[in-house]
Formats: structure tokens, sequence, C-alpha cells
């Protein structure tokens, strides 16, 4: 499963939903859940409502992490992970994951590395994650909170997200993972993430509070 909470981003939605279309890996299901946009997503989102692997949910604005928790729901596979709507993933992103997490039965989840880009698409950096070993300390090097594929029992099995916070859903459930179950980096930038004004993580200060 891949899932997508959107809320008003209606500029960048149709390239992160094409994204998950042109993946080589076949297998999957794509839930779009409009978290009570005020804007034209829902407009582009339907233009989606015919693929008959796209599930789309319009609901009342419940938050991230509220949403997150409902996409686990409505989940009918064995891996899960959010793509978020102002982002886009490689071509290959969903092959090459899933066939690690098949192929290792001790990890519970998968992250890659991925491309900085900014709103016209340029790259600006490739981020390359810290190699998970008993030299670092995992506290500090968390998997993205997006584009991550869980085992979806071991997400459940660890209490889901926590719906108490708005940001930094990544950490939270690193923070609880890593209690119990193993990562697995993939060190390939399988994804672009796009930094630009209207982004969650431009908020340092709620970032912050929240961590």
């Amino acid at each position: 499963t891949v899932y997508m909470p959107n809320y008003n981003y209606g500029k960048y939605i149709s390239e992160a939903i094409d994204s998950v279309l042109k993946q080589s890996f076949i297998d999957w299901e794509l839930i779009i859940i409009d978290d009570g946009s005020t804007d034209n997503s829902i407009n582009i989102i339907n233009n989606y409502r015919e693929n008959p692997k796209v599930r789309i949910i319009q609901q009342k604005n419940k938050g991230l992490n509220v949403t997150n928790n409902i996409a686990i729901r409505l989940s009918n596979s064995q891996y899960i992970v959010r793509l978020d709507p102002d982002d886009y993933l490689d071509e290959n992103f969903l092959l090459v994951l899933s066939n690690a997490l098949d192929k290792n039965s001790k990890y519970g989840l998968v992250y890659p590395d991925y491309y900085l880009i900014n709103e016209n698409k340029e790259i600006i950096n490739i981020h390359i994650h810290s190699k998970v070993n008993k030299k670092n300390s995992l506290k500090d090097s968390p998997a993205h909170g997006a584009c991550t594929m869980f085992r979806k029992d071991i997400l459940v099995n660890i209490g889901s997200y926590d719906e108490v916070f708005k940001c930094q859903d990544g950490y939270d459930i690193w923070l609880k993972f890593i209690q119990k179950y193993h990562p697995l980096n993939i060190n390939l930038p399988l994804f672009y993430y796009r930094q630009h004004s209207t982004s969650i993580t431009k908020n340092k200060k709620n970032i912050i509070e929240t961590k």
C-alpha cells in the first residue's frame, strides 16, 4: 500500500500520484486521503477515480497522524509506505524496497536515500543516510517520516501513530520501532523530497516543540 494524505497540495499532487502509477513493480494499491483541502486538490484527485488500483477518501480536516492511522486501517497489504503529495518516487522505489523486505525477514522497515529538490524540481542535494550499525546512535539517525516502507503488522504492533503529535510523525514511530525491531537502509536515492515555502519542515518551532 502507498498512501497519500493531502491537504492543499493541488499544485504538486498529480506528479506524486503519477509516480506511483509509473512504478516498475505492479502489485500495489494507492489510497489518497484528502484531509479537508480548500484548494483545487479534489478536482485533480478525481481524475484518478476510475483507476481500479486507486482509492479516494474525502474527510473533514483531521491532521496528519489521524489520517496516517486511517490509511493503516484501510490498507490491504503486507507492506505500507506514505508518500507526501509534494514529493514523488523513482520508478523503482517499490521494487527495490519490497524486494529488500522479502529477502530480509529480520528487518521491520526499509528506507532509501533521497534527492532534495526545490519547487522547480532542480536537485539541490543528495541525502545519504549514515549506515545503520552499532557505532551509530539510532536515536540520532531516524528514517525519513515519509517514503519508509514498513511491515504493516509491525506498525500496528507498536501502536501506529500517536495522534497527539501534529508533526515529526517519523521520529515518534522511529523511537517506538527501534526498541524491538531492526531497520534497513538502502543507500540509493529513490525518491524526490521537495523543499518549498509551505513545506511542513519549514516550521522549525513546531518541529522543535514536538521533538
